[in-house]
């Protein structure tokens, strides 16, 4: 299976557990968090529930290895984009490029990581969430300031409001391709939209 997220996952885990992991993104994607029982699991891949104990000991612990692996995959980047020392302004447009990219290959998991529904009602799992969104935010700001200072971006824009953009317009971006059932092209219209709005935000030279 030649996917992006499959290809990421660290290799502590069995093939087993990379399909456990899949196949509950897809229930809850799918059907909501609710239906995430351990028979629809069992059932889905083809094991018994007592087999799926021996991976998670819940479907909270499954949600819970899910978003360590989402971080995973955004520290993976950042360290890529650290290793081959782009620019800032460089950094932002790759580090968005790859979450179209991501959430292209998996609209399963793009379903799950913007569901407010997944994260609103349960402490832990928002506080991970939370986590993550925070060091996304984090280092996207850094990145902005960097290229603020080197004159690339317009000084005159809060970082904060411009992370708020970008992001703003994935998360936008990506829903809408989900409810279209993938009309459009989303790592072409993705990758069209960051540089709209690097023209729309850098120093004219």
């Amino acid at each position: 299976m030649n996917t992006y997220l499959h290809k990421e996952i660290r290799m502590e885990l069995t093939e087993r557990q990379k399909d456990i992991i899949m196949a509950g993104i897809a229930i809850i994607a799918n059907q909501g968090y609710e239906k995430l029982t351990t028979k629809n699991l069992a059932t889905k891949i083809g094991v018994t529930e007592a087999a799926l104990y021996r991976h998670f000991k819940s479907k909270r612990d499954l949600v819970t290895t899910l978003l360590g692996y989402f971080e995973e995959l955004s520290n993976k980047v950042l360290q890529e984009i650290r290793e081959k020392d782009y620019s800032p302004l460089e950094s932002i447009r790759h580090f968005v490029e790859d979450r179209y990219i991501l959430f292209s290959e998996h609209p399963n998991l793009a379903k799950v990581m913007f569901s407010e529904e997944l994260f609103k009602n349960d402490p832990t799992f928002k506080g991970q969430y939370q986590c993550i969104m925070h060091k996304h935010k984090q280092v996207m700001e850094n990145y902005i300031i960097q290229a603020q200072q080197e004159g690339k971006i317009r000084s005159d824009l809060s970082p904060t409001q411009l992370f708020r953009i970008i992001v703003g317009s994935m998360r936008f971006t990506v829903t809408q391709w989900n409810l279209s059932d993938g009309a459009f092209d989303l790592k072409k219209e993705g990758s069209e939209l960051i540089e709209t709005i690097i023209k729309l935000i850098e120093t004219k030279q």
